[in-house]
């Protein structure tokens, strides 16, 4: 059986992370969200791999190759414009036969859950679903038993945010609406179908309303669309939603100290050091931490709790990082505290930086939701000395921040702060 993996998206709601890959690419526990589904797929021998590639093309076909490093065989098709995944996957249509599985590049699924769709009888089609609170930016499903009778599209709140004057840092999509009544099954994207598939998107024809689930809503009406439930899936829509995948991926870390430790560096719990990395001495590790290739932490550093640091970074002496995913050649300076952040490779902020975590309330009609929020810092950014970043704050990529600055709004792409 092959699977078709749509990886063409570039990942809007994601920016300022998305400005240079796409979000498959993203990189958690120092390895693209990408990686994990060509690891799932080949867990449950699915090795034959039509992979759909379309923004940034190139640093997913630089990255897989042919997939053979992978232990699976990959080939790909480009869509060429972003016309949604019903377009995506009619791309791959000559490239499969029979029964094929169809999952997202950007998303987390155990395979525990692709052994589940995959007894999807023939002449069936199956549906991987999962249930959780904040639905809004996903497709509701109505199902009886196990059959599906309809997936259903939500309105965006964005929209209805920005309109009603919520401070910025919501109404840039770092907020999804969450029900406090129950919790909703939703659809994850994951599929197991036939070629028939193409002829109905051909009857239906690609245009601009036409989506994926909705062809699969009215095939419902004709045959049975079998419905799969898992509890461990995860996404990315907005750019903290980053932080729970790498969190969740941490979780599974194994101790594994391939760098240099120097003298007095205590550890605790699994933690993961790269070839060629050094933790200087009298540091504090406590894991799960995934450290990458060539990366310099300390001396006298803390690191602490769901942090990935990226290849060639440096985290300098006296300095605090908690729940925090730090991407390649990033410097952090010394005495800097950095929490519940994401920062883009590339970027640097000098010495006695801070970014602090805070609970932030959002107010709509009858709903009330807080959130926890460091800051999120685009690729390339430079940032100067004695710098404070609030929470909730976004800066571009390409920012410059002189020193001494206290860091409120939102910085869009190449803003000099001086």
């Amino acid at each position: 059986m092959k699977a078709v993996v749509l990886a063409a998206g570039e990942g809007r709601r994601l920016r300022p992370l998305t400005g240079s890959r796409g979000k498959a690419m993203l990189p958690v526990g120092n390895r693209p969200i990408l990686e994990y589904v060509i690891g799932a797929l080949s867990s449950v021998n699915i090795k034959d791999i039509v992979m759909v590639v379309g923004y940034q093309k190139e640093k997913v076909m630089n990255h897989f190759g042919d997939g053979r490093e992978f232990g699976v065989n990959i080939s790909y098709i480009e869509q060429k414009f972003q016309l949604g995944t019903a377009h995506a996957l009619y791309q791959a249509k000559d490239e499969v036969d029979g029964q094929f599985m169809v999952v997202p590049g950007d998303s987390l699924a155990e395979p525990e859950a692709l052994k589940q769709l995959l007894t999807t009888p023939k002449g069936d089609w199956g549906v991987l679903a999962t249930s959780i609170s904040n639905s809004s930016k996903y497709g509701a499903m109505e199902v009886v038993g196990d059959g599906l009778l309809n997936i259903r599209e939500r309105e965006k709140l964005t929209d209805d945010l920005i309109s009603s004057g919520t401070p910025s840092v919501v109404a840039l999509a770092l907020w999804e609406f969450q029900d406090p009544s129950a919790s909703t099954l939703i659809n994850t994207g994951t599929y197991l179908l036939d070629t028939d598939i193409f002829a109905r998107l051909e009857a239906v024809g690609l245009g601009e309303r036409l989506t994926l689930t909705s062809c699969i809503s009215d095939e419902a009406k004709r045959r049975k669309v079998a419905v799969h439930r898992t509890e461990k899936w995860l996404d990315a829509v907005y750019p903290w939603d980053i932080l729970a995948l790498n969190e969740s991926i941490l979780s599974t870390t194994a101790k594994d100290i391939k760098g240099t430790i120097e003298e007095g560096v205590v550890m605790i719990g699994p933690v993961s050091v790269g070839e060629g990395a050094r933790i200087r001495a009298n540091s504090v590790l406590v894991g799960p931490i995934s450290i990458g290739k060539g990366s310099v932490v300390g001396p006298s550093a803390y690191i602490a709790a769901n942090v990935s640091i990226g290849d060639n970074s440096t985290v300098g002496p006296f300095s605090v990082v908690k729940d925090t995913l730090i991407m390649d050649d990033v410097i952090v300076g010394a005495h800097s505290s950095i929490y519940h952040s994401v920062i883009a490779q590339g970027s640097s902020l000098g010495d006695f930086s801070g970014i602090e975590k805070g609970e932030y309330t959002v107010r709509l009609e009858r709903y009330v939701s807080t959130k926890t929020l460091g800051a999120i810092i685009g690729a390339d950014c430079e940032i100067s000395h004695h710098v404070a970043i609030l929470s909730g704050v976004i800066l571009g990529n390409r920012c410059n921040v002189g020193p001494m600055r206290t860091l409120r709004e939102n910085l869009p792409d190449g803003t000099r702060a001086m």
